[in-house]
């Protein structure tokens, strides 16, 4: 099997036969802190999910030495910690309505609150932990985070190895029709930048004043040597062939043998493949990571996953906005195109949308009242396309001050 079939297969296959839009699944991380600032309480915090289990959920994954990780219920929810128990994950599957889905998360949120408050803990709407830095890290003892925390010890150009158990994001999975999926692709990477001017909410630990820290954190770890697995999507793709070319250029940096991972220096996935120096197997490409802003999933969904974590009262206002943007593809493409034209703005996604993480000055990107009316336009036909699917989503689409 070639390399471009391995890719086509896991990333581009499970789009096909898809011919409409419109059901989305979402993840919300948030941090957990202690309410007296310094260290959480692990085994107290990790005792969240025997208290569900009590309630009737079931263990989706235990850790490596057998304790409950993932837990699941009957609607195939999941509660988790990723990679830390500093940080404290919900995942809601697929639906073909978001109100349902953030019902259900509310249904969830008030108990676990409930739960960590009793412990002097509670969760909060950032994207970067408040009490960073001088944490414990607190590892969550699942395999694939002890493989991502091995690769990152390699070296970044900041001293935050283990920023991940400190950083909190939504993402949203997004079902798109086969024929779409580039063009879906190309916009939701080229409004990265607008997502950032909505939806930024994690603020820097060194006084920089930026105002999306993650961004940074990510892209200068250690995973910025593998090639396109994190950062922005540059470029724009008129066909699912140059989305196949773009995806074997990205990278793989570990593998499983013998039932454990490995972790080897970054290598593109077409040399990967093609070269049998590497000894690689077809199923190697299972364990491929990516935390690129905007991501194709092996499930088949788009998914967008360089928003940061809101708060609580505006958790749902990311997925709402990128649900009413992909119903409005069009509208929106056209939109965005007279902006960037009316503007002639030539910078690059990665360059739009790092004036707004380092709060450097918009004007940088269009005049001040030009850039406004255009995200404004943008809300109000998100908010126009999710009231005509007729289920109340539009209501989700709230933005403010961040907390």
């Amino acid at each position: 099997m070639t390399a471009r079939e391995i890719v086509y297969n896991r990333f581009f296959r499970p789009f096909e036969g898809k011919t409409t839009a419109g059901r989305v699944g979402v993840e919300l991380e948030f941090p957990l802190v202690n309410i007296a600032g310094g260290d959480i309480d692990p085994a107290y915090a990790a005792g969240v999910m025997e208290h569900f289990m009590d309630k009737g959920w079931q263990v989706a994954l235990r850790g490596v030495n057998g304790e409950p990780l993932f837990v699941e219920n009957g609607d195939g929810d999941c509660l988790s910690f990723d990679n830390s128990y500093n940080n404290f994950e919900f995942s809601l599957n697929h639906s073909g309505d978001l109100t349902a889905l953030e019902r259900r998360f509310r249904e969830y949120l008030g108990p676990v609150q409930e739960y960590f408050k009793k412990g002097g803990m509670e969760l909060r709407g950032r994207g970067t932990n408040p009490n960073m830095p001088g944490l414990s890290v607190f590892h969550a003892p699942f395999a694939t985070y002890n493989m991502v925390r091995e690769y990152l010890k390699t070296g970044g150009e900041h001293g935050y190895d283990d920023f991940p158990a400190f950083l909190s994001s939504v993402q949203t999975h997004l079902d798109v029709s086969f024929d779409r999926v580039p063009a879906a692709y190309t916009l939701f990477a080229r409004l990265d930048f607008v997502r950032a001017l909505l939806f930024a909410n994690s603020p820097d630990w060194e006084g920089r004043g930026w105002r999306l820290f993650r961004d940074y954190l990510w892209e200068k770890s250690a995973f910025g040597r593998c090639p396109n697995i994190t950062g922005k999507v540059d470029g724009s793709f008129g066909s699912v062939d140059e989305l196949v070319d773009y995806f074997l250029k990205k990278g793989m940096f570990n593998r499983i043998r013998g039932g454990k991972y490995e972790v080897f220096p970054p290598v593109g996935i077409e040399e990967y493949f093609e070269n049998p120096a590497y000894g690689a197997k077809p199923e190697d490409i299972e364990c491929y990571l990516s935390f690129k802003s905007v991501e194709l999933t092996c499930r088949g969904t788009l998914e967008v996953r360089g928003d940061c974590a809101q708060p609580f009262d505006r958790a749902f206002a990311p997925p709402a906005f990128n649900l009413g943007i992909l119903c409005a593809m069009d509208a929106a493409e056209a939109m965005t195109a007279e902006f960037f034209a009316d503007n002639r703005i030539t910078a690059s996604n990665t360059e739009l949308r790092n004036i707004v993480c380092e709060n450097r000055d918009i004007e940088l990107i269009a005049p001040a009242d030009r850039l406004k009316g255009f995200v404004n336009s943008l809300l109000d036909l998100a908010r126009s396309a999710l009231a005509a699917r007729g289920m109340g989503e539009e209501r989700l689409l709230t933005v403010g001050n961040r907390e």
